[in-house]
């Protein structure tokens, strides 16, 4: 009896870690002049019952880190005017993935307090909606 409960304790114990645990791939930040950047990764959820949802990233790099989509709408019969429009959060589904990528989902880096550096690592910490946090480093590059 006492190994059943055992048992169901540590699995419901390595669940909740798994839900605030994405695995991150590719994680990269642009090379920009100016003092406004942008990161990109991959972002994978691999708990099976429960939603992972971010919603906020800070950095010691940057006064701000915000979430943005980048946007295309019809300008007056113009031609299509593209644009930035922030995010409250984003969700990654249990074993989903979202993919943050130039013309899409980013994180939007405003205020650098110093120039980045080719091949500089950048430390970016998630917030998730339970308060939770997760670091990650993500590495300059210039495409």
């Amino acid at each position: 009896m006492h190994r059943i409960v055992g048992w169901m304790l540590a699995l419901s114990l390595g669940s909740l870690g798994l839900a605030h645990s994405l695995q991150i791939e590719n994680a990269w930040v642009r090379l920009l002049p100016g003092n406004t950047t942008a990161a990109y990764m991959t972002l994978i959820n691999p708990a099976l019952g429960e939603s992972v949802k971010i919603v906020g990233v800070s950095s010691p790099i940057a006064a701000r880190v915000s979430l943005h989509t980048t946007s295309s709408t019809e300008h007056m019969g113009h031609g299509e005017m593209t644009g930035m429009k922030p995010l409250d959060s984003l969700t990654i589904p249990p074993k989903g993935r979202l993919e943050l990528k130039p013309g899409g989902i980013h994180l939007m880096l405003e205020g650098l307090k110093q120039p980045l550096k080719l091949g500089q690592k950048v430390r970016l910490v998630l917030r998730f909606a339970d308060g939770h946090t997760q670091a990650l480093e993500a590495t300059v590059r210039d495409q």
